[in-house]
């Protein structure tokens, strides 16, 4: 079979695991292939590779348990599965993902992926070149060490991981619109910049400092001194007087400025902080400790436990109790 990188409709279903090994490596790099069902798969790749930077996005099932061993894939790949579960294995550490929780196998290293029969995942591969591209730009500087991705992607970090796995997924769902848009050329290449940086920014990786304290240079000192002051004070009844007050500015370029700068109001981020607070407690749960989601919302602010219950599950997809119970 010959390369599929120029290929745009990446729409294939075999029973041989050769022919999955020789499909996969030509979209993500040289890998193994290991299963006892190696004639009986109900394989399925359904994507497209984008133009510019060569992502390859789509669905994947093997259709029987398989281990994948990876060592120089010259890509990352980026997998969340829709349902059932895989395991990779990096350096005599186990990573298991499932619905919440996604993978980044980085390039140059040595791993094993387990994916279970009944797994059904998305997935998403950036050539190494390009991520590389994307990421000088950023600094400004040439990118000289690989970039190595922390590999396990929670969906309820305090990152936007959830919202760029949701935005892979809408693409999906219009895959076939974008094959036959006749403007696709001209789109592509943003689109693929902005799946990059997006996931550069959001997943920590060994860039991130650097990555971070660029960023941090355009916010306005006095802005951070409100982010501060809200963090310190999280606890208490804090009031957006208080915060206006506290820098002594107007109430409106407070609003506009911390919007600009943080991509929502300064109460809003106060009543994020808040629900990530609460969150990292409920799921630090150990059995043995009895907590009480109610005194944990009061201690951290909220005073009506339904509009704390409605933020939470809008925060995190699941209840409070639901958080406390899969921890226990």
């Amino acid at each position: 079979m010959g390369p599929l990188s120029q290929e745009m409709d990446l729409s294939h279903r075999s029973c041989e695991a050769d022919f999955a090994q020789s499909l996969m490596s030509n979209i993500c790099g040289e890998h193994r292939l290991d299963t006892i069902s190696r004639d009986t798969l109900n394989f399925h790749y359904d994507g497209m590779r984008l133009p510019h930077k060569k992502l390859a996005i789509g669905t994947i099932s093997y259709g029987a348990n398989v281990a994948i061993n990876i060592s120089h894939l010259k890509a990352y790949s980026i997998s969340l599965p829709i349902h059932g579960q895989q395991t990779l294995t990096k350096a005599g550490v186990h990573y298991l993902s499932n619905e919440k929780s996604g993978l980044i196998v980085s390039n140059a290293e040595w791993q094993d992926l387990v994916i279970d029969k009944d797994c059904k995942k998305l997935q998403v591969v950036i050539p190494e070149k390009s991520l590389h591209v994307v990421l000088a730009d950023l600094l400004k500087q040439p990118v000289d060490k690989p970039v190595i991705f922390n590999p396990e992607m929670h969906l309820d970090s305090e990152q936007l991981i959830g919202t760029w796995w949701s935005n892979i997924q809408n693409f999906l769902q219009l895959k076939s619109q974008y094959h036959h848009f006749y403007g696709l050329q001209m789109l592509s290449e943003d689109y693929e910049n902005f799946i990059i940086k997006a996931l550069l920014l959001s997943q920590e990786n060994n860039y991130s400092a650097a990555l971070k304290a660029l960023s941090g240079q355009y916010i306005p000192a006095y802005l951070k001194k409100v982010e501060a002051f809200i963090v310190e004070h999280a606890c208490e009844d804090l009031t957006i007087e208080d915060l206006y007050g506290f820098v002594g500015i107007s109430k409106s370029k407070l609003h506009d400025e911390f919007q600009q700068f943080y991509g929502m109001s300064p109460m809003s981020y106060l009543r994020k902080y808040r629900l990530q607070q609460v969150y990292k407690v409920l799921n630090r749960a150990v059995e043995d400790q009895k907590i009480s989601i109610s005194k944990l919302a009061y201690d951290w602010g909220f005073t009506h436990l339904g509009r704390f219950s409605s933020a939470y599950r809008e925060e995190f997809g699941e209840s409070p109790s639901d958080t406390k119970r899969r921890k226990l």
